[in-house]
């Protein structure tokens, strides 16, 4: 998935006046995609615990270095990227197929 990164306007009301300020999106810092399943390295709560595993449910085109987790029971939040580490790749890369990604054939991996 490619995240643009065109300016985009935001408006505002402050003290009783239209305030337009002109944004644009940071760049993805990182290589997770929907559907990866990921590795909380600080827990958030008592539902999110460092350790547990989580899918990627989605990943804002304003804030792409914020992901949505998901996790098994169905709950989600919201966490920054780096407070995961990448587990199994499963979402769609751009013309790669995501079973020959090293990181997915663990076995093949030397010590």
């Amino acid at each position: 998935m490619r995240f643009p990164r065109t300016p985009y306007t935001v408006t505002y009301m402050k003290d009783g006046v239209k305030h337009s300020i002109r944004r644009q999106p940071p760049p993805k810092l990182h290589e997770m995609e929907v559907e990866d399943e990921v590795r909380l390295t600080r827990g958030k709560n008592d539902d999110f615990k460092a350790g547990e595993t989580l899918t990627v449910k989605g990943i804002s085109p304003r804030q792409p270095n914020v992901l949505h987790l998901v996790n098994e029971d169905g709950l989600s939040t919201f966490v920054d990227y780096y407070d995961v580490k990448l587990e199994t790749m499963k979402g769609a890369r751009n013309g790669v197929d995501v079973l020959d990604m090293p990181i997915n054939n663990r076995y093949l991996l030397w010590p």
